[in-house]
């Protein structure tokens, strides 16, 4: 196969099929000799948060000169930013290699998308010999395809929100219990939750004989992405590196230098390249726009909190979700500082239908700033057109259709 060929072929697995079954995934794995038992695995769990935390770790970690395995989801661009290596993309080829080597045997067993990916990170991060594989759960915890891991250095658990109900239970404690399940015999447990979560994850930790590290604030760090939530995010990844014997230099360093698209990410936009708007030379047009991947009710309120500090001004968004997220409790969440909403759906079956969207923002804004698109590409023309700062948010596959267009 060769690299178009081999995407079509992922495909067409369901990006969206879940089936919490791990033997499908032992087995194919047995079937490579179990690469994941040959790496040091740092596994991180969560509600939000999880790809922030995966991001600073590599690239403390890399910092310190070791060679670190990144698998994460989803992608906002390309399918392979979800397996990198010292923050480099799997190559086409080997993209291409594991696909053509390996698909009648997915397909004897029967993967999903998301095992076959993870299976194909596995396989990559060995054949590589990397020091550390930073890992990233799906969904839940105790029966992600990720979960198939012996060698966990140190399992995270970043918080905990109702996510995924339908999937992990509609309490706190239960979803708790869920993603607690990637903890290890005699492991190590690093968490920023609180509450019932806290004391969930610390009944299931003691159950395990493992050690556990609750995580505050305590000191604040340099860091290139935005938001007060993000010095969480970087307070456990640094917790994580000073487990594993990082020095503070190669922290602070590497806190500094991670790049993670989607996060509170602020851009200056003259949007010269898309469609042609006459800016006045004096630059008076020239507008910000705001890409974050929010897309559930806590990530709004997060979102929401940053906007405000950041900007101090309701902003206009453009805005599509998934059915299966608590859409409602996120239009509630982020209305306050909306001024316009440009309502459309991203092109996956899992959509929300933008009708839907705009009549549960015009509970809170007035139906005249409320506007329905065909398609994400309309609807994020409108908001450049309006010359104004907004803001891209509701799902990672609003932002990244939103992004192609935009080019940014």
């Amino acid at each position: 196969m060769n690299y178009q060929q081999s995407l079509k072929y992922v495909y067409n697995l369901g990006e969206f099929s879940y089936d919490f079954d791990l033997n499908r995934i032992k087995i194919f794995l047995e079937k490579l000799a179990n690469p994941q038992d040959k790496l040091k695995i740092i596994h991180v769990a969560g509600t939000n948060g999880k790809g922030s935390v995966c991001a600073y770790i590599s690239s403390t970690l890399q910092n310190a000169k070791y060679n670190v395995g990144l698998f994460t989801s989803p992608h906002i661009s390309d399918i392979r930013e979800r397996i990198q290596i010292n923050r480099k993309l799997i190559s086409k080829n080997e993209f291409s290699e594991f696909t053509t080597k390996f698909h009648k045997l997915a397909n004897k067993y029967s993967l999903t998308y998301f095992e076959f990916l993870t299976a194909m990170a596995f396989w990559h991060f060995e054949r590589r010999k990397v020091d550390f594989a930073v890992i990233e759960v799906g969904l839940g915890g105790r029966l992600d395809a990720t979960n198939v891991v012996k060698n966990t250095l140190i399992s995270i658990i970043t918080n905990i929100s109702l996510e995924h109900t339908q999937y992990l239970g509609y309490t706190i404690k239960k979803i708790s219990g869920e993603k607690s399940g990637i903890i290890k015999n005699n492991g190590t447990v690093i968490t920023g939750s609180t509450g019932i979560a806290l004391k969930t994850i610390k009944e299931f930790a003691k159950k395990k004989n493992a050690a556990i590290f609750p995580v505050k604030i305590t000191k604040k760090y340099k860091l290139p992405l935005f938001g007060n939530h993000q010095q969480q995010n970087a307070s456990i990844a640094a917790k994580c590196a000073q487990i594993l014997n990082i020095s503070n230099k190669n922290i602070q360093e590497g806190l500094k230098k991670t790049n993670l698209p989607g996060r509170f990410e602020v851009r200056q936009f003259p949007p010269l390249r898309l469609w042609r708007i006459r800016h006045r030379s004096n630059g008076e047009n020239k507008f910000k726009i705001i890409v974050d991947v929010a897309h559930n009710p806590a990530g709004m309120l997060v979102l929401k909190d940053s906007i405000k500090k950041y900007f101090n001004k309701k902003l206009n968004f453009v805005f599509g979700v998934l059915k299966d997220k608590d859409y409602k409790n996120m239009i509630k969440n982020i209305s306050p500082i909306a001024n316009k909403v440009f309502i459309s759906a991203p092109k996956i079956k899992r959509a929300l239908k933008p009708e839907t969207v705009k009549n549960e923002f015009i509970k809170y804004i007035p139906i005249k700033n409320v506007f329905v698109y065909k398609d994400i590409k309309s609807a994020t023309k409108s908001a450049v057109n309006s010359l104004s700062n907004f803001c891209i948010t509701g799902s990672f596959y609003t932002v990244s259709e939103a992004i192609k267009c935009l080019r940014i």
